[in-house]
């Protein structure tokens, strides 16, 4: 029976239907000889590379399997070599376990591999029929093929596509490998050179997949699918596209094999667990150690650190570490989004090849360049011809290793891939007496001969202007292009033009070209010079030439023109005028994937996530290699907050083009994306092996300001993990790099995160200078979108510090600034601020009505983290006031939010949140069960561990157990003290105040409420106030009498505080004087406000909290 669960190949054995057809199509019938020595017997199946039979070798007298190449394997002379010499490396495989190869034979035009037969089947074939296997024998099966790839590998040979189709199970039911070599045909990243990953997308490794080098623990990945399949009779990732499934295993681990069997033995999970490590450093190192594990039945510690989880205190930290990783971006990405990426799209009317330029010196390449640029472009200015652009062509002849001599030599391979129906190629030489000469033609598909040729010579350079002229015309003729001609620029432009392809500017260079293109009015140099310097992420020259520009280009008619002042007018941040700009140029200009690129820029800046994400995948749907789009696509969604979608969906995708380009800036700026959404996603240690990849890359080319960047990312995940040493480290060599450039924006940008450093290590006297020169600094720039961060952060300090009203101050104005720049997002950042400044200071009407704005506003500008946050928020707002079943109702639906995203620091607070909640209400036993899917591990941060314990010790206490109260209050004291955390440490010091009264310490009960006292100056979070009342009554404290007016006072303003009952009851316990009566009318009046908005499920144990307080028969 086949089993209905398993992922069967395409390349697999066939049926006997498709080998009947396939057999009556071969050359080869039964009894035919080949080679004059190979009698086939009959045809066993068909594999990705040809026809496979079984063959009696008449020499030897043995029986063969005789695999048949695909012809256009065999008739590309530069595949079949490669082919050739890997299969003389594979013949040096030996092992029981290896199907081995004899030889290459050619048989008249035909070429052929023989190799051992094993009678038997495949394992696809196998698992198809059985389904899972027994144990036993599935690992004994992944031992022989771990003997078989250790044989492999000490050969210098890697598989690159084990799968169950290359694995034979002859009749003794041993494994056997085949294939060896068959798949290793394009080097060392396991790509072909047209950019095709090699190896079945079901069995990929996740380095294979990222199109990364490879070694034998590529192998080793691809062995543990095998062994989840033998086990389970499935695949971890089945789910989706290929592509699709590419993505899933580039992000994350599978799922342990006990999900599917939970009666798997424990070793069987652990061996598959760690042959299935996402990062190869963490899997077995050799096949060896597979073999030895097998053999001990005992599997080293899994290298898998888990999850790196961001701890938070309360919602405060939350929506703050969002609001710092959003406006982080400016200084973190460089922009470089102005230039679209190599099209696959199957309908291009024309591509471009890069001139051939034979001439004495660089001047002439750099000539040739600038033409070559020039041309490609006023080519893709044509709306009614679909050109391929400069930078589409430029990758894509990077995708094949083609410089502009083999792209010519090689036309058929470049039609193949870009699926033109004409190529333009040339070349520009200069003879000995000056001469300029420059031959152009015009290829189709198939021809062997160009349909169209022209040559022009110019006798001195100051003529090849008006001989370009001439050029384009004939050349716009031979296409039937109708477009109007423009002059060419002189020389020296084109020569600048062909420099910025080679390298962007520095410092002297900046300004000759400026005044090149001020003086020549060259809008094809205003545009490349801006592009080069953004693109390389010079932002304050970008800035100073786009002011240029602007001026230059303020009264231009052409779209030329235009489109160079709406790029001017997006780097100098007059976003709005930009985008009307762009939306008259697009209506004339279509099918301009730069404009759109720039429009979607520009939509971000705005705050129109959705809009700009739309336009960017719209261009990924024309262009699959826009590696631009795809990067701007996972830039975009983190800054929406959907930090999942931007790792999963597209990041990845940048990743693998970026890989295969061997763009090395892009390899770091998507890295440092990444770091960004792991960051997000609470996955630390995967962040800051991105951002150290990046930095060294960024080093690696020269961009010190991107490397800057990375060392500063890096150190704000150093010190989350509280490392602060390394984070500090980081900061320096950043300040060491940014110092000497004299940039003001980098510059504050570092204080910044100086800032941020002093922030988590608790010192927040040091954070709030560090901030307030960051803000200086950028109220010396006037960007008002830096100057309201630098407010936010400014007024953090001071909320961390209790001075919650200079919080509340400098948060306004941070409103005001993102007002006057009319930045939708900046103004929610601000109001979740504001949020947090009238949660802590008890002005609790206020801080619901932002807190609901910001979920409106939110939804609208597709903010899902915040919208989030802002659930979250509403959750703990809800606890104060003793709404509980919309608290819960509030923590669930952040907490699926959270989950959605795989966002494990929310995930974690709302299960604080939830523990709250239950303790509030007295139900211990909920809120045990709760906290119990958390624990100070997992809580990798300070502030997290803190509550953990914090809300441990509370559920003790209540539950009867001071003793062990006692000791999570020392815990919980300990983490807060560590972090510096001032709101944590009282909070956990009033818990030991209670623990110790119940422990009949009463002397060192009252030493620790002294303690709390004082620590009250310094932090006046009304939340807190309300609870030192409480412990204060309940210790029984003397002056009772007026601890209890000044709660009345308060109370009196926030009369539906969810503990209210619980400080009037106390308060009534031992009435100072008269009015007891009405201080109990009060208790049962807040409890039963607070039953009121109870669920049933918790009614009861709310009800035994009340009778412990002497409120009987209180029920409603």
């Amino acid at each position: 029976m086949t089993n209905p669960n398993r992922l069967v190949q395409a390349d697999t054995l066939v049926n006997q239907a498709t080998l009947t057809g396939a057999l009556a199509a071969s050359d080869f019938s039964p009894g035919t000889v080949v080679a004059g020595r190979f009698r086939i017997e009959r045809l066993l199946g068909m594999g990705g590379m040809g026809l496979v039979y079984q063959a009696h070798d008449t020499e030897l007298d043995i029986d063969v399997a005789l695999k048949l190449l695909r012809p256009e394997l065999a008739n590309r002379r530069d595949a079949f070599e490669r082919f050739r010499q890997e299969l003389l490396l594979a013949r040096q495989v030996s092992s029981p376990h290896v199907v081995r190869i004899h030889d290459l034979v050619k048989h008249e035009n035909a070429w052929l591999i023989s190799m051992d037969y094993v009678p038997g089947q495949s394992l696809e074939r196998l698992l198809d029929q059985r389904g899972p296997l027994p144990v036993e024998e599935a690992i004994t099966m992944t031992r022989q093929l771990a003997l078989g790839l250790a044989a492999a590998h000490r050969s210098g040979v890697v598989h690159r596509d084990l799968k169950p189709a290359n694995v034979l199970v002859n009749e003794q039911g041993e494994a056997c490998i085949t294939d060896f070599g068959v798949a290793r045909s394009a080097g060392n990243t396991g790509i072909t050179d047209s950019g095709v990953i090699i190896g079945t997308p079901a069995y990929l490794s996740p380095e294979q997949a990222r199109a990364e080098p490879l070694d034998g623990r590529s192998d080793l990945y691809a062995l543990g699918l095998i062994l989840f399949e033998m086990l389970t009779g499935t695949l971890p990732f089945r789910g989706g596209t290929p592509a699709e499934m590419m993505v899933q295993r580039i992000v994350r681990d599978p799922p342990s094999v006990a999900t599917i069997k939970p009666e798997l033995p424990a070793f069987a999970v652990r061996l598959c667990a760690h042959l299935l490590e996402l990062k190869p450093a963490h899997r077995f190192q050799s096949a060896e150690e597979v073999i030895a594990a097998i053999d001990s039945r005992r599997v080293p510690g899994l290298g898998r650190s888990g999850r790196s989880k961001l701890g938070l205190a309360t919602a405060v930290f939350l929506s703050l570490a969002a609001a710092f990783a959003l406006y982080q971006w400016r200084a973190s990405l460089p922009v470089g989004a102005n230039s679209s990426s190599a099209s696959s799209a199957l309908t291009l009317d024309l591509v471009t090849l890069p001139l051939q330029v034979t001439g004495p010196d660089d001047v002439d390449r750099l000539l040739g360049a600038g033409i070559d640029s020039l041309l490609s472009d006023r080519l893709a200015e044509d709306a009614n011809l679909h050109s391929a652009s400069r930078l589409q062509v430029k990758r894509v002849l990077a995708e094949l290793g083609f410089d502009a001599e083999a792209a010519q030599r090689q036309r058929s391979r470049v039609f193949q891939v870009t699926g033109a129906k004409q190529l333009l190629g040339g070349q520009m030489q200069r003879s000995d007496n000056g001469r300029i000469n420059v031959t152009l033609a015009l290829w189709e598909p198939g021809l062997t001969q160009a349909r169209w040729t022209l040559t022009q010579s110019a006798d001195t350079e100051a003529e090849i202007s008006a001989t370009l002229y001439v050029i384009q015309q004939e050349l716009q003729r031979a296409l039937g292009s109708t477009a109007s001609l423009r002059p060419w620029p002189a020389p020296e432009v084109l020569t600048a033009l062909g420099r910025l392809q080679v390298a962007a500017p520095v410092g002297d260079e900046i300004d000759a070209m400026t005044q090149l293109a001020m003086a020549s009015a060259s809008d094809e140099l205003w545009w490349a010079l801006m592009e080069s310097l953004d693109g390389n992420g010079r932002a304050a020259e970008a800035t100073a030439v786009a002011r240029r520009a602007a001026e230059s280009t303020a009264s231009a008619t052409d779209a030329a023109g235009r489109r160079v002042h709406a790029y001017a007018q997006v780097l100098l941040g007059n976003y709005a005028a930009a985008q009307d700009e762009l939306k008259a140029l697009a209506a004339a200009v279509k099918g301009n994937p730069a404009l759109h690129l720039l429009m979607a820029r520009t939509l971000a800046e705005l705050g129109d996530f959705q809009s700009a994400i739309g336009e960017l995948a719209q261009l990924t749907a024309d262009d699959q290699r826009n590696i631009d789009a795809w990067y701007l696509l996972g830039k975009y969604s983190i800054q929406s907050g959907d930090a999942k979608r931007a790792v999963d969906d597209y990041l990845v995708r940048a990743q693998v083009l970026a890989n295969r380009l061997n763009d090395v800036r892009m390899q770091a700026n998507v890295g440092n994306a990444l770091g960004l959404g792991y960051r997000l996603l609470g996955q630390l240690a995967a962040a800051a092996e991105r951002f150290e990849s990046s930095s060294r890359l960024r080093q690696a080319i020269g961009d010190i300001r991107g490397q800057a960047a990375s060392l500063r990312n890096l150190s704000t995940v150093r010190s989350i993990q509280g490392d602060y040493a390394a984070a500090g480290a980081a900061l320096t060599l950043a300040k060491s790099l940014v110092e000497p450039l004299g940039d003001p924006v980098a510059m504050a940008d570092l204080a910044n995160d100086v800032g941020v450093l002093a922030e988590e290590q608790g010192d927040y006297r040091g954070a709030l200078d560090a901030y307030r020169d960051a803000l200086r600094l950028r109220q010396a720039q006037g960007n008002l979108r830096e100057i309201g961060q630098s407010q936010i952060n400014v007024g953090f300090a001071y909320y961390q510090l209790g001075e919650f009203d200079n919080a509340q101050t400098y948060w306004q104005q941070a409103m005001a600034s993102y007002q006057q720049a009319d930045d939708r997002i900046g103004m929610v950042h601000a109001r979740e601020s504001l949020a947090l400044a009238e949660t802590a200071s008890g002005a609790w009407t206020q801080a619901r009505t932002s807190f609901d704005h910001i979920l409106v506003e939110s939804e609208s500008l597709q903010m899902a983290e915040e919208r989030s946050i802002a659930q979250a928020g509403l959750a703990e707002l809800d606890r104060l006031e003793g709404r509980m079943v919309s608290a819960l109702d509030h923590a669930g639906n952040a907490m699926a939010a959270f989950r959605q995203r795989e966002d494990a620091r929310g995930i974690s607070e709302m299960i604080l949140l939830q523990t709250a909640v239950y303790c509030d209400l007295g139900d211990w036993a909920q809120a045990a069960t709760t906290l119990a899917a958390l624990s100070p591990e997992n809580a990798a941060s300070g502030e997290q561990a803190s509550q953990y314990h914090w809300r441990k010790g509370e559920i003790a206490l209540g539950q009867g157990q001071p003793d062990i109260a006692l000791g999570a209050a020392d815990d919980a004291i300990a983490s807060a003290s560590e972090q510096r955390n001032l709101g944590n440490e009282l909070a956990a010091r009033l818990l030991r105040t209670r623990a110790l009264m119940s422990l009949k310490r009463t002397s060192e009960a009252l030493q620790e409420l002294t303690t709390v006292r004082q620590g009250r100056a310094r932090y006046a979070s009304v939340p807190f106030r309300l609870l030192l009342t409480e412990t204060e009554l309940q210790v029984d404290v003397e002056g009772k009498a007026a601890v209890y007016q000044e709660a009345r006072a308060l109370l009196a303003r926030l009369p539906d505080y969810g503990r209210a009952f619980r400080i009037h009851a106390l308060a009534a316990q031992k009435p100072a004087a008269a009015g007891s009566d009405q201080v109990l009318a009060d208790a049962r009046e807040s409890l039963l406000r607070l039953q009121q908005q109870t669920p049933p499920m918790q009614q009861a144990a709310l009800e035994r909290q009340a009778r412990s307080l002497g409120l009987a028969g209180s029920a409603p």
